[in-house]
């Protein structure tokens, strides 16, 4: 899309409205607010790893729902968010160090993304290649019947990607929130209870 398209439909958007009056730094705060009153992985969460944090709204969210859990947050960019209970690491999520966090983590979430080329399949493998890569992280970082929420672009690799969730949690589902734009090929998975 281009830029100018791009902040155009931001302009007209209700849930970028919507964010800068509550005070959220994106519109994707209201896909977690709908996947954990649809879930509840939130509430009851002490630990959380996040991938893809910035600009923070995702962790905005997780604090108001659960004022006492602990972020780890990692990202590329900069988080906006300043806050006692979030840590958090610039820098690659395949280069942080897990080694003091093993077993650590009751609940991982992931709104990580590659820069989009705007050519479908090939902006689904970068993203696919990613979580491939976070779930074989899952089994060092997540405890016993933790939880796992991620966003995935629909496309070839899906069934394969959601295949190996299945295998490292008992319940898995599909979730399409209502403030996920209707033209996009986003959705997201939410697993819980994962199997050490």
């Amino acid at each position: 899309m281009k830029s100018k398209d791009w902040l155009n439909r931001q302009k007209r958007d209700f849930y970028v409205k919507k964010a800068k009056k509550q005070g959220y730094l994106s519109r994707a705060a209201y896909k977690l607010i709908e996947i954990n009153n649809k879930f509840k992985i939130i509430e009851h969460s002490n630990k959380l790893l996040e991938f893809g944090a910035a600009p923070g709204g995702w962790s905005q969210v997780a604090l108001d729902i659960n004022p006492k859990i602990n972020i780890t947050a990692i990202d590329l960019l900069d988080l906006k968010i300043n806050h006692p209970n979030i840590k958090f690491f610039k820098e690659d999520y395949l280069k942080f160090d897990y080694s003091e966090k093993e077993n650590y983590y009751d609940l991982i979430l992931s709104d990580i993304a590659p820069n989009t080329t705007g050519h479908q399949s090939t902006d689904h493998l970068r993203i696919t290649n990613m979580l491939f890569d976070i779930i074989e992280l899952l089994d060092k970082v997540l405890i016993n019947e933790g939880a796992f929420a991620a966003k995935i672009w629909k496309g070839s690799e899906e069934k394969d990607l959601v295949n190996k969730i299945k295998k490292k949690f008992e319940l898995v589902s599909y979730f399409k929130p209502e403030s996920s734009r209707k033209d996009s090929a986003e959705i997201f998975i939410v697993a819980r209870n994962f199997i050490k």
